[in-house]
């Protein structure tokens, strides 16, 4: 916390997926957004209605990568399709130090990782790795 303010320091991120915690040492940044479908309705007297309705959520998350922990959960997740072994979805839950010492916590559940970039692989520059998410749902916990 910062004056008052949330900073990217008081967030912790928790992944479990199907094989367990996904435990990521450098976790670089952590981005989500709910997925709105808007649908007009406009009855004879011209005012229109905007009905919004929830259609779940969408993220991303970059990782530094210091060692296989990404490049071991897609190998396995990989293995698992080509295998015809079906897959339970992910949790990530969202903890939140608020500036008033109160803590915050959502889960989004029903979780779909995907490995957008295994990196690019260049003399004397850090591999950055990204994932992507869906959810159903991100409920509270607490």
């Amino acid at each position: 916390m910062q004056g008052g303010y949330n900073t990217g320091k008081d967030v912790s991120i928790d992944i479990n997926g199907p094989y367990g915690p996904i435990k990521i040492p450098k976790l670089m940044n952590f981005k989500s957004k709910p997925k709105i479908a808007s649908t007009e309705v406009t009855p004879l007297s011209g005012e229109t209605d905007e009905l919004n309705i929830p259609k779940g959520w969408t993220g991303s998350f970059d990782i530094e990568r210091t060692d296989s922990t990404i490049d071991d959960y897609w190998a396995k997740w990989e293995s698992d399709y080509y295998a015809g072994v079906s897959q339970p979805p992910s949790t990530i839950t969202e903890t939140f130090n608020e500036p008033d010492g109160s803590v915050s916590t959502y889960r989004y559940v029903s979780v779909q990782l995907k490995l957008e970039n295994a990196g690019d692989k260049e003399g004397d520059k850090t591999i950055k790795q990204s994932m992507a998410f869906t959810a159903k749902r991100r409920l509270k916990v607490s």
